[in-house]
């Protein structure tokens, strides 16, 4: 009987804890950055001591907001609310978070042609395409340093969102060069498995697979204002 409540009270002890670590640093800057690294999961009875020039970003399922020091500030404060949708068979907070297509509507699955670095990719068949200058028609070559493939992307004066090429396949690892815009720059994709699920694990698979530019846009998307 001791053991069975021992067992119980390590189980409940588990239980609770899980559901402490309900906040998410997303961002951080400052003298204490080291302490507040992006990934790490804090209690919701967790005070932030911050100092002078410290800029932290918090997310939890409401969505993201900036803490700015010095001062204290509480992990489980409120952050503005922000409504759900279900993509891809997953109930996710969304302003830009699925497949958007036809429009100038930023997504997260969108690969951000200006910006070298990793892409996430949770459904290769959402992967699209997004420039930040779209004043002017641009014709954009995408090539895959592997195999030597290429698809020719035309810009309207106008368009910042296309579909990506079918001609270029959404594998994990593929490399591919962008040109014909400001800047040439390279994209290396990384197929997420299994797909993240919640605002959270989406934050946490963009972090782990080093996805800046993506989890850029999820940060602007929900932030919200601080509140101490």
């Amino acid at each position: 009987m001791a053991r069975l409540a021992l067992v119980a009270a390590a189980a409940a002890l588990l239980v609770s804890t899980s559901a402490a670590a309900a906040v998410l640093v997303v961002r951080s800057s400052g003298p204490s950055a080291g302490a507040y690294p992006p990934g790490k999961a804090l209690p919701d009875t967790h005070m932030l001591k911050l100092k002078a020039n410290d800029t932290i970003v918090l997310l939890d399922s409401r969505g993201t907001r900036s803490l700015q020091g010095p001062g204290s500030f509480s992990a489980s404060a409120s952050a503005a609310p922000v409504k759900t949708a279900t993509t891809a068979g997953t109930s996710v907070r969304r302003v830009r978070l699925g497949a958007v297509r036809g429009t100038n509507t930023r997504s997260v699955w969108q690969a951000d042609l200006d910006r070298s670095g990793n892409v996430c990719v949770a459904n290769p068949a959402d992967l699209g395409l997004y420039r930040a200058n779209s004043g002017s028609e641009a014709h954009v070559t995408l090539t895959d340093a592997a195999s030597g493939a290429k698809s020719e992307i035309h810009f309207a004066a106008g368009q910042s969102i296309a579909a990506w090429p079918a001609a270029l396949p959404a594998t994990s690892g593929a490399r591919i060069t962008v040109s014909g815009l400001s800047t040439p720059a390279t994209l290396t994709l990384k197929v997420l498995s299994p797909v993240p699920s919640g605002l959270e694990g989406m934050a946490q698979s963009l972090i782990r697979a080093d996805c800046q530019a993506q989890l850029d846009v999820l940060i602007d998307t929900f932030s919200a204002r601080s509140e101490g």
